[in-house]
């Protein structure tokens, strides 16, 4: 069975998530912004939590650099949102600058801490890396925890209508 429609079949049931989260984060500037400027306007959106200080978040970086650059024009928002590891506490703003200082992310980080993170991924966070994948109605269709191959993600999307459609209709 391919890797994306397994995938598919195990977060079928979060298909009836909506949550368009009326929650604000704090950017690296110390401006809050509503994830909701984000989320369920039409744009399908992939959120990384992950931290500067977690091994595994940072070898997953670069791939998610790359898939941010290949699907900016296409429709997808990346975001990223740091907390402090191992505590899962507030992300600690001059650790964030400072890394990406040295490895540059060309899209918008947000700092959280577990709870802030649980409350936007919809679900309680237990492990980082974490990417969530929204629906451009703002539904949470997918949640991978640990280190994820963004080809993964693109399989994910391009395929989710063609298959939910299908199995509606088988159903």
């Amino acid at each position: 069975m391919k890797a994306w429609l397994l995938t598919f079949l195990l977060v079928l049931p979060l298909l009836a998530q909506a949550a368009r989260p009326d929650l604000a984060l704090e950017d690296l500037h110390g401006q809050r912004r509503p994830m909701g400027d984000y989320i369920g306007n039409g744009d399908w959106v992939v959120v990384n939590v992950w931290s500067p200080t977690c091994s595994a978040c940072v070898r997953e970086l670069p791939s998610m650099e790359r898939f941010h650059d290949r699907n900016k024009d296409a429709g997808v928002i990346v975001l990223g949102v740091t907390i402090d590891f191992p505590s899962f506490g507030y992300g600690r703003p001059d650790v964030i600058r400072s890394f990406l200082e040295r490895h540059p992310l060309d899209y918008p980080i947000f700092l959280a801490d577990m709870e802030l993170a649980s409350e936007l991924i919809g679900h309680r966070l237990v492990a980082i890396p974490l990417t969530v994948i929204y629906h451009p109605d703002g539904r949470v269709l997918a949640r991978w925890p640990g280190p994820i191959n963004v080809t993964e993600i693109e399989s994910f999307m391009e395929n989710y209508k063609e298959y939910t459609d299908d199995w509606i209709l088988e159903h």
